[in-house]
């Protein structure tokens, strides 16, 4: 598990408009650094600038805390950037074995090469990284990363099969467009990756029913939201006076009272309302609306809110 990840030549040496940083010299930071380079470097060699304010333009591939490496005697157009990264694990620990770190840490690699998320897997593993290199992974018995929800496979895309699957054939009828299949995994994944972590950095014993449970409800929710017809939103609808939701939304109420920004933009607008039928929401907004499917007063059998496209211009600059 790594503290710290080189990206090579990330950085230029003239600098970048807006940027800001300080130089490190904190001896245990540097000794820290230190041990994160690849290669081994005397400390008179080398110096350290940690990146304190990044730009709205820069922040793709830069991030705050981002450490800056220049080596002594140099003269290089790119500099090196060591970015400090979260890894969480959970090993259920039944017929698992130990963790592939080496096809866990590909992930990695691949979220920063892409600047997106990846996931790597094999029979009894999987490994989900974000864009900012923090890295989830799950071990389990012999076929699980194949069996964690329905359309797993659409990100996988292991053999043929897989690919046909998420390719429409235009001489064939669907009843789920295989273009939903890997935007529906993709975000029971990105779930996935937030549970470890909550739950982390090492999950402990005796949860992988409850975590079965989650992604089979949270991948079931996703597919129930449907494919905007106009522009990035859809309406969220509040179910609060059904009887099977009401304790979703007194905690929300309860959480909006003690801290507004504990709450999805939208669960806060929500819950500070006597009365809201409805509100719009960014696509973008979705996944963090879902994870709610983590909290205990999400119903097994009811959702607390549902989702409806907008089809009138007007109608969807409300809210």
């Amino acid at each position: 598990m790594n503290d710290y990840v080189c990206l090579a030549r990330r950085f230029p040496a003239a600098g970048i408009d807006g940027v800001l940083g300080v130089p490190v010299s904190s001896n245990s930071e540097i000794n820290q650094y230190l041990q994160a380079l690849p290669v081994p470097v005397d400390e008179s060699k080398v110096k350290f600038v940690r990146l304190t304010a990044i730009p709205e333009k820069s922040k793709g591939h830069l991030s705050q805390n981002d450490v800056v490496v220049k080596y002594e005697g140099l003269s290089e157009r790119f500099l090196d950037i060591l970015r400090p990264v979260k890894t969480a694990q959970y090993n259920t620990n039944y017929k698992s074995g130990e963790i592939d770190w080496e096809l866990a840490e590909q992930a990695r690699q691949n979220a920063f090469e892409s600047e997106g998320w990846a996931v790597t897997n094999d029979s009894h593993q999987v490994a989900i990284c974000d864009p900012e290199g923090n890295l989830a992974v799950l071990r389990a018995s012999k076929g699980t990363s194949r069996t964690l929800f329905k359309y797993a496979y659409a990100v996988y895309l292991e053999n043929e099969q897989d690919k046909d699957r998420v390719t429409k054939n235009p001489y064939k009828e669907y009843s789920v467009l295989p273009s939903d299949k890997p935007r529906w995994a993709w975000s029971t994944f990105k779930f996935l990756h937030y549970w470890i972590f909550k739950n982390g950095p090492v999950v402990g014993k005796g949860r992988w029913h409850e975590l079965k449970k989650k992604l089979q409800k949270h991948h079931d929710a996703i597919q129930r939201v449907p494919t905007p017809e106009l522009g990035p939103y859809l309406r969220m609808h509040t179910r609060r006076s059904h009887s099977k939701t009401q304790e979703f939304w007194k905690r929300c109420r309860i959480q909006y009272l003690n801290d507004p920004e504990s709450l999805p933009v939208a669960l806060s607008f929500v819950a500070s309302k006597d009365e809201v039928r409805w509100v719009r929401v960014l696509v973008s907004d979705i996944d963090d609306l879902l994870r709610c499917v983590d909290w205990e007063e999400w119903s097994d059998f009811h959702d607390p809110f549902h989702f409806s496209t907008f089809r009138d211009r007007e109608m969807s600059k409300w809210n």
